[in-house]
């Protein structure tokens, strides 16, 4: 028997391969647990087993009825086929996602999208992270949230400067009030006009947080 496929491509090839094999079948046909093994392409009883314990929703579907205790196991193939064929194309999916976002983090968006394997997305994470602990000590990269920090905080000085326009020109309160209302007026206005400008620094903040794909 073959060995186990180590990446999820080479999986649905093989799961392909086994879905002509069931449809060759006649309709309405059950395997038991070694035949059903054998079409699958599995190396091993215990790859099978693995499979009916730990993928979420496969005894579900009814593909597959467990056995035991002197009880065969039965499968449909079809189902059990379709089934596997449909997890495996999600994962596949999954995983390009991933790797497409770990290649565009270590800076390899142009290359070839293809599937990446266990270890070559290991590797490309760590490069990524590399990269990111690099950038981050070159001052080139910082978290998100320190620069957001950053915004608040010098906008609530500003505001402190700037209210204290007044007191600091008139101490003593010796303007009379209607140019002192106007002068307090006028900071607030300007207040304003500095918080619109702030809003639209976080937007463009963010776009170019979300262009780059930083951290």
């Amino acid at each position: 028997m073959p060995p186990q496929p180590k990446s999820l491509s080479a999986r649905l090839r093989q799961l392909e391969v086994a879905k002509a094999r069931a449809n060759a079948l006649p309709r309405g046909a059950k395997l038991s647990f070694e035949p059903m093994r054998e079409l699958l392409g599995l190396a091993t009883r215990a790859a099978l087993r693995d499979w009916c314990d730990s993928i979420e929703g496969f005894e579900a579907s009814k593909a597959f009825v467990r056995g035991g205790n002197g009880i065969e196991w039965e499968f449909d193939p079809r189902k059990t086929v379709a089934f596997l064929l449909k997890h495996f194309k999600r994962k596949l999916s999954q995983q390009a996602k991933k790797a497409k976002a770990i290649k565009n983090a270590a800076g390899a968006a142009n290359q070839d999208d293809d599937e990446l394997s266990l270890v070559e997305t290991r590797q490309a994470f760590e490069l990524a992270r590399a990269i990111k602990r690099e950038k981050r000590e070159d001052n080139d990269h910082c978290r998100k949230d320190h620069v957001e920090w950053l915004f608040s905080s010098a906008a609530e000085m500003v505001r402190n400067r700037v209210m204290a326009i007044a007191t600091k020109c008139d101490p003593n309160g010796n303007w009379p009030p209607a140019y002192r209302k106007q002068l307090i007026e006028a900071q607030r206005e300007t207040l304003f006009e500095i918080y619109e400008d702030h809003v639209e620094l976080k937007e463009e903040f963010d776009v170019r947080l979300q262009q780059e794909r930083s951290v």
